[in-house]
C-alpha cells in the first residue's frame, strides 16, 4: 500500500507545477509590471478617464452625464475596466510612428503622478502610446473596450444632433447614425440573465429603421422619459392609444420597424436596446424613467426584457401578451404555459420587486387566463404587479384613457422620485449659497445635486457655480 502511494508523487507534482487547464492562469498568463499600459507609481490605478481632450478632466466631474459633451469625455473607468484593458493589452517592441494627431487621451493617476496615454482607434484594433520619448506601445483589440461598454467611436453630440423643441407632438424617423447598447445579448448574457434557449444574437447596427413621437409641449433641455414600443407588426410607428399618457407624461416614445413577430426575439430584443442608445443622441432621456410596452408578441417581449433587466427599465405595461419565468399550469393535468426565461436570482429579483408592471388584456382576448395567471404568480413573488382586464374587449389596444391609466401607476414611483430630488436639490442649493465652492464638502455637494437631478434648472445652477455654466457667454 505505502509503495502504491509513493508511485502517485510525480503525477501530483506535475499537477503542482502546471495549472490547471480552465484556470485563468493558463489562459491569461501574468503581466510584469512593466508591461502594464496604464500604472501610477508601479500600481494600476482605481479610475481613469477616456476624454477628446489632452488636459486631465477633474476625476470627480468625470462621470457627470450632463457634462460629457462640454469635458470631451467618452467614459470614465473603474478598476475593474483598467484591469481588463491592462490584462488584454500587448506591449510592441518598436512603436510605430502615427501619420496624425491621437484622437483620444486615456488619463490615469492623480494630480501628484498624472499619468495619459495616446489612444489610435482603428477598425479592429487600438493602439496606445505614451507621450513624449522613448515611447511605449501597446495594441488591443477594439471588441474589449465594446465588452466594457465603452464606444470609441461615440461623437460629440451638437445642438443640430438634438431634436428641436415641439408645441404639438411630432413624429418622426430617428436619423442615422444608429448607436449600439453597451447591454449586448450574447451567449453569455443568454446565459446569464434570460436562462433560456434564445437563438443567437445576429444583427448589423443601423439596418433598423426607429420611429419617434415626442410629446407635446417637449423641451429639449429637459430630461424625458422614454416609453419602448414593441410592436407585433412590421410597423414601427408609435400606436395612437399611446399619445394621451405620453403628451401628460412628458414622455418620449420609441418603436422599431420590420421588428414584428416574425424576427428572431432575440434581434428582436437587441434592435429595442439599440434604439434607446439611438434616441440618447438626440435627446436628453433620463435613464430611470425608461418603460416598456408592447401588444401581443410585442407585449410578451416586453414582459421578457422588464424581468430579466429591471436595471434598465423602471415598469412595464404589456398589452394582450405578457410572458414570465414560470410554468403556468393551464388548469388542464400535466398541461402548462412554459417559461420564456429563468427567473431572476440574488439582486435581480430585489431589484424587480422594486418595479411595477401593470397588464392590461380583455375579457374577450384569449390570451386572458394566462395573462390572469401569471400576474398572480409575479405578485406571489413579491414583483409589484397587477392586470386591468377590460370587460369586452378582445386581443386588440385598449383606449387612451385606459392605457393612459396604466403607464401613469406604473410612472408613479419615479414621479415622486424626482419631486422628492428637486426639493432637496433646492435645498442644497440654498444651504451652500454663500459658501466657498473650493471647500471639499461643498463641492461634493454640489456634485451631487448634477448626479441626482441632471439637466434640470437646479443641475445647471450647482453646475455654474462650478464653472460650469449651460451656456457660455
Amino acid at each position: 500500500m505505502a509503495r502504491r502511494y509513493r508511485s502517485l508523487w510525480p503525477l501530483l507534482a506535475l499537477c503542482i507545477s502546471f495549472p490547471i487547464l480552465g484556470f485563468s492562469a493558463w489562459d491569461q498568463p501574468s503581466i510584469p509590471a512593466d508591461d502594464k499600459p496604464i500604472q501610477s507609481d508601479g500600481r494600476s490605478p482605481r479610475s481613469g478617464t477616456l476624454t477628446r481632450s489632452a488636459t486631465p478632466i477633474p476625476e470627480d466631474l468625470a462621470s457627470i452625464e450632463m457634462l460629457r459633451d462640454r469635458l470631451g469625455v467618452i467614459a470614465a473607468l473603474d478598476a475593474r475596466a483598467i484591469s481588463s484593458i491592462n490584462r488584454l493589452s500587448r506591449a510592441v517592441d518598436h512603436p510605430t510612428p502615427q501619420d496624425g494627431p491621437p484622437e483620444l487621451f486615456l488619463h490615469f493617476g492623480d494630480a501628484d503622478s498624472p499619468g495619459i496615454l495616446e489612444v489610435y482607434p482603428d477598425t479592429e484594433t487600438v493602439i496606445l502610446q505614451t507621450q513624449g520619448t522613448p515611447k511605449l506601445e501597446w495594441t488591443i483589440r477594439r471588441e474589449a473596450f465594446d465588452r466594457l461598454g465603452i464606444h470609441l467611436d461615440t461623437p460629440i453630440t451638437s445642438n443640430s444632433d438634438r431634436f428641436l423643441p415641439s408645441i404639438n407632438p411630432l413624429e418622426m424617423t430617428i436619423p442615422s447614425p444608429h448607436v449600439e447598447s453597451d447591454l449586448v445579448l450574447d451567449a453569455q448574457t443568454i446565459r446569464s440573465r434570460l436562462k433560456n434557449g434564445f437563438p443567437s444574437l445576429t444583427r448589423v447596427v443601423g439596418n433598423e429603421t426607429f420611429q419617434v413621437r415626442l410629446p407635446k409641449d417637449f423641451n429639449p433641455e429637459s430630461p424625458s422619459g422614454v416609453l419602448v414600443f414593441i410592436s407585433p407588426t412590421p410597423s414601427g410607428t408609435i400606436h395612437e392609444s399611446f399619445a394621451l399618457a405620453c403628451d401628460e407624461l412628458g414622455l418620449i416614445a420609441i418603436g422599431v420597424d420590420n421588428n414584428g413577430n416574425e424576427r428572431p426575439v432575440t434581434v428582436r430584443l437587441q434592435n429595442h436596446l439599440d434604439s434607446i442608445e439611438t434616441l440618447a443622441a438626440h435627446a436628453r432621456i433620463d435613464r430611470e424613467r425608461i418603460y416598456l410596452t408592447g401588444m401581443s408578441g410585442g407585449g410578451r417581449c416586453s414582459g421578457i426584457l422588464q424581468l430579466a433587466f429591471p436595471e434598465r427599465f423602471a415598469g412595464a405595461v404589456p398589452i394582450v401578451g405578457l410572458d414570465t419565468y414560470h410554468n403556468a399550469p393551464t388548469g388542464t393535468p400535466n398541461q402548462f404555459w412554459p417559461k420564456a426565461i429563468g427567473k431572476p436570482s440574488g439582486k435581480w429579483i430585489k431589484l424587480l420587486q422594486e418595479r411595477r408592471i401593470r397588464s392590461i388584456t380583455g375579457s374577450a382576448d384569449f390570451n386572458e387566463p394566462e395573462m390572469v395567471l401569471r400576474t398572480d404568480l409575479l405578485k406571489r413573488d413579491g414583483v409589484n404587479a397587477e392586470i386591468d382586464v377590460i370587460e369586452g374587449m378582445a386581443h386588440t389596444y385598449p383606449n387612451s384613457k385606459q392605457f393612459r391609466d396604466a403607464l401613469v401607476w406604473v410612472d408613479e414611483p419615479r414621479r415622486n422620485q424626482i419631486a422628492t430630488q428637486t426639493a432637496e436639490a433646492r435645498k442644497v442649493l440654498d444651504e451652500t449659497k454663500d459658501q466657498d465652492t473650493g471647500i471639499p464638502a461643498v463641492r461634493r455637494k454640489l456634485i451631487g445635486v448634477m448626479e441626482s437631478v441632471p439637466y434640470t434648472t437646479e443641475a445647471w445652477e450647482a453646475a455654474a457655480r462650478l464653472g460650469y455654466p449651460q451656456h457660455d457667454d
